[in-house]
């Protein structure tokens, strides 16, 4: 019961931050767009290599557990890249 338990906490946690690390994402790629400069391109990089050492961490986690649901889980940045 305590694995259930902890698999459903950890597929929330994970949900969630990677919702919030996509809109991260998402945010500083406008205001990358809108006003091109050094902090702005910073903070996109920023944003972009948490996302990708998250989707990393993701998949490290599945293989390290065997867990299907992770293999499945979508990636933040597809491709491995930031288009």
């Amino acid at each position: 019961m305590t694995a259930q338990i902890d698999g459903v906490i950890t597929s929330k946690v994970l949900t969630q931050a990677a919702d919030k690390l996509g809109e991260a994402v998402k945010q500083a790629k406008l205001a990358y767009q809108f006003c091109p400069g050094s902090y702005t391109c910073t903070a996109l990089q920023a944003c972009l290599a948490a996302a990708s050492a998250f989707d990393h961490y993701v998949e490290e986690l599945a293989f390290a557990y065997s867990a299907e649901w992770l293999r499945q889980f979508p990636k933040i940045i597809e491709g491995g890249n930031a288009e």
